[in-house]
């Protein structure tokens, strides 16, 4: 009997508590415990978890090899959580239900074992921090965060964790909170996210409408229905909803009304949620300032956790994505444009981070590239390298901050290029650790991004995104991309590669080449050793608001940089090896690629009929292809990387400068990341705080201003009135009462002439007087002033006749016992107009 079968596979518990209970602990006693206690915890919390998830995928491996290839899962029912209506009324069934198969089982591995080394790192890099429990509280939380997105069966279970990892990241960037440009970081990151997350949400609408279902096996039985062709199966664009504009609005009414497939209504709902978790246009303005919060928060968001989320959903949704050509185009045409838009925006930017953080924009735009053109195990292949040499990069530069805040203590400083140089000589394990990932990151041969990044330029040159309705409707024309696009895409990726051998060379050579341009190397001098020691503290107020170190006045000599510690040494060890050698777990040599073919079943229903090479050619052409696009990703390495020797190995970085001298325009524009921030800002934030201004003039003006108090001022006017009438002085009380009395004697005393008026047909009609105490009644028919009978009678009523289209006026007088006498004057109107026959 197994402990852990298929269908009840409860290890997958430990996987996600571990990192849950970790972040509950530290975050509710991490302060009473101690720094070495939430060390601990934090580390033993992810250590756990990383060895459940080996033991996991070992299982995994174990039953795929029994199944023959099948696609196999690994499930654990936690509970049912809830219950919805799909469109065809039928019952959808939402459960906390988690799965493992061989597409969630490798980020699982990615996820805790590259944030276990994360967390390693970060043990050392925060030590003395005052927020150290609070840190790694928020640090756990996010990877169980991450673990809920992946493992999640269902979708609105995979929304718990997309959220959750949108809450860590805000709480993380903005983890300095006591600097408001932090602050405001975490939250640009927060809402950038909620514009995506929006279009997640309406995707789950769309698809619990269409296929009844939410869980993966229950889209994939139904994805069908989002490509059929009834009158019901369709989503209206415009109008919305399928409405009719009238009135002054009936020009937007369009003469034949514009509606897509579901497929297509799905699939872009879903790519806009892609977009802002994955950081790619129009929404990647987010995750360059996501750069505020500590270094190892950067190599946990752009490496193992939040930014890959929506390659995987992709990726994850690619029995969905596939249905709809016109998505695929619009994946792969925004993976193009995001890739180089944020390589040329990284060639010129001076902060260290900054320049990794538009390198991860450029990288996911790859990834796109590659699951927009069908090939979705080059695009998550891409993904399984991308960890480990980005999560390199990031804890590598904070390697460097890390030496540079010994001598200089002044965050931008530390991290900025033009202060840095010629640290290859005093960190030599943080030299040869990023040497290794930015060899592999620009596609140096035989490194792993040089695999992952060829296989995506390949297959978008050669695959051909097609809708495979065309096999069901032979007679029908359905969208497909242009044959041409696949080779644009393809020399806007090279252009792209290139541009990232470049800067991630200049990156690496103003780094860790050339003369240190921080201080010179010695013991300090003389004055500032007694500051240092008549200094009670490290740093003191100068008077102007900032810390000053008495050292930080770069004339000076000073300590020389040192390496950091082995806590954050040992990663980046770890990581160097697999940045290098991951790529052979899918190239071990000839046409053996184990990742291709572990990953096969996830995708073998995606690909059947959706994907095929580009028409007009062979599979021979196909193979063929292949040492073209080598041949021109390695010139794209080689052109990038010496260029960047020239510029700034072999002319001091004197080009450089003459370029932006010569262009100062176009390098400012460059430098300002093309002012897409500032678009945003005079367009749609500027048209958002319109909006606000408008509501919040209508809210004091019209709202408080005019009904509030035009509601106050009567009320208060009522209470004047009743004030005076409310004196509490009896005979006034007495008085208003006989007054009261005798105003109802009065009405009652005078006599009300009162008549209804009732049709009795044939152009006859009924006048009824209301009875009264002692009502006599006197009746002129005719309305000439005289009254039928001279005296008063009982009779109530009286029978009138009226011609069609006349009227006439009838005048009742009225006596009571009193002798009061009042009259009335009373019309009646024929109600039909008159008519003559022909």
């Amino acid at each position: 009997m197994m402990l852990f079968p298929t269908d009840d596979y409860s290890l997958i518990a430990i996987i996600l508590g571990m990192p849950l209970l970790g972040a509950f602990i530290n975050g509710v006693w991490g302060k009473r415990l101690g720094d070495t206690a939430v060390r601990v915890m934090a580390l033993s919390a992810v250590g756990v978890s990383f060895g459940a998830s080996v033991v996991a995928f070992a299982s995994l491996l174990q039953f795929a090899s029994q199944e023959h290839g099948a696609h196999v899962r690994l499930i654990w029912n936690a509970w049912e959580w809830m219950h919805t209506t799909g469109g065809t009324g039928n019952v959808v069934p939402v459960a906390v239900r988690f799965s493992i198969d061989a597409l969630s089982g490798v980020m699982m591995l990615v996820v805790t074992g590259v944030g276990f080394l994360i967390h390693l790192y970060a043990t050392s890099y925060m030590a003395g921090d005052k927020g150290f429990a609070r840190f790694f509280a928020y640090l756990n939380l996010f990877i169980f965060s991450m673990l809920v997105l992946i493992l999640a069966d269902n979708l609105p279970l995979l929304f718990v964790g997309w959220e959750g990892v949108g809450l860590c990241s805000y709480l993380l960037i903005g983890f300095w909170y006591e600097t408001l440009a932090n602050a405001a970081a975490g939250k640009k990151a927060f809402i950038a996210n909620r514009i995506g997350d929006f279009g997640l949400l309406v995707a789950m609408f769309l698809l619990v409408r269409f296929t009844g279902s939410l869980d993966w096996n229950g889209l994939e039985n139904g994805a069908s229905s989002l490509v059929s062709l009834s009158g019901q199966g369709r989503v209206d664009v415009w109008p919305p909803g399928g409405g009719e504009y009238t009135g002054v609005f009936h020009w937007l009414q369009p003469s034949v009304p514009l509606t897509i497939l579901p497929a297509t209504a799905v699939g872009l709902a879903l790519l806009l949620g892609c977009t802002g978790k994955s950081a790619q246009i129009p929404l990647y303005v987010w995750l360059p300032d996501a750069m505020a919060g500590p270094t190892p928060v950067s190599a946990l968001i752009h490496a193992a956790t939040m930014v890959t989320a929506g390659i995987y959903l992709v990726c994850r949704l690619a029995f969905v994505f596939v249905l709809s050509p016109f998505t695929m185009m619009c994946i792969a045409i925004i993976g193009a444009a995001t890739a180089l838009l944020a390589a040329t925006i990284a060639v010129v930017q001076n902060d260290i981070k900054k320049v990794l953080a538009y390198s991860t924009i450029s990288q996911l735009g790859f990834m796109f590239l590659g699951v927009g053109s069908g090939s979705f195990e080059a695009g998550f292949f891409h993904v399984f390298t991308h960890a480990f040499f980005k999560a390199c990069l990031f804890l590598g530069a904070g390697s460097v901050i890390h030496a540079m805040h010994a001598r200089i203590h002044d965050a931008d400083k530390t991290q900025d290029l033009r202060y840095l140089g010629g640290l290859r000589k005093w960190l030599p394990h943080t030299h040869w650790t990023f040497l290794a990932a930015t060899l592999a990151i620009i596609g140096f041969p035989l490194t792993s991004g040089f695999f992952s990044k060829e296989e995506i330029l390949y297959r978008e040159l050669i695959n051909h995104s097609v809708s495979p309705m065309r096999s069901r409707y032979p007679k029908y024309h359905f969208f497909e991309p242009p044959q041409a696009l696949g080779t644009v895409l393809f020399w806007t990726a090279v252009i792209a590669a290139c541009l990232t051998a470049f800067y991630m060379c200049r990156l690496y050579f103003l780094t860790f080449w050339g003369d240190f341009k921080g201080w010179t190397v010695g013991r300090p001098s003389l004055l500032a050793k007694q500051e240092l020691e008549a200094s009670p503290h490290d740093a003191h107020d100068t008077g102007d608001g900032d810390d000053h170190h008495p050292a930080d006045d770069l004339s000076m000599p000073g300590y020389a940089p040192h390496e950091s510690p082995w806590q954050m040494t040992i990663p980046l060890m770890i990581l160097a090896v697999f940045a290098v050698a991951a790529g052979l777990l899918n190239h071990l040599g000839g046409d053996k690629r184990p990742m291709d073919h572990w990953l096969e079943p996830v995708f073998k229903t995606a690909r059947q009929g959706a994907v095929v090479i580009a028409e007009g050619h062979t599979e021979a052409w196909a193979q063929g292809e292949e040492s073209f696009v080598t041949t021109f990703g390695v010139l794209a390495f080689a052109v990038g990387t010496g260029l960047a020797w020239w510029m700034y190995i072999a002319k001091k970085g004197a080009p450089a400068k003459s370029l932006s001298t010569a262009m100062p325009g176009l390098y400012r524009l460059v430098l300002d990341k093309w002012r897409i921030d500032e678009l945003y800002d005079a367009t749609i934030l500027a048209g958002v705080d319109s909006v606000a201004e408008t509501s919040a003039a209508v809210d004091k003006y019209v709202v408080d201003g005019l009904l509030a108090r035009f509601t106050s001022l009567v009320v208060a006017a009522s209470g004047s009135i009743l004030r005076t009438l409310q004196t509490g002085v009896v005979h006034v009380y007495g008085a208003t009462m006989v007054v009261g009395l005798v105003a109802m004697g009065w009405f009652f005393a005078t006599p009300h002439p009162d008549a209804t008026v009732a049709d009795a047909g044939n152009d006859d009609y009924v006048i009824t007087a209301a009875p009264g105490v002692g009502y006599k009644y006197r009746w002129d028919a005719d309305g000439d002033g005289a009254p039928d009978k001279p005296e008063f009678g009982p009779d109530t009523t009286l029978k009138l006749h009226v011609e069609a289209g006349k009227t006439t006026t009838v005048n009742l007088e009225v006596r009571n016992a009193f002798g009061f006498v009042k009259s009335r004057a009373i019309q009646v109107a024929h109600s039909r107009t008159s008519t003559s026959s022909l």
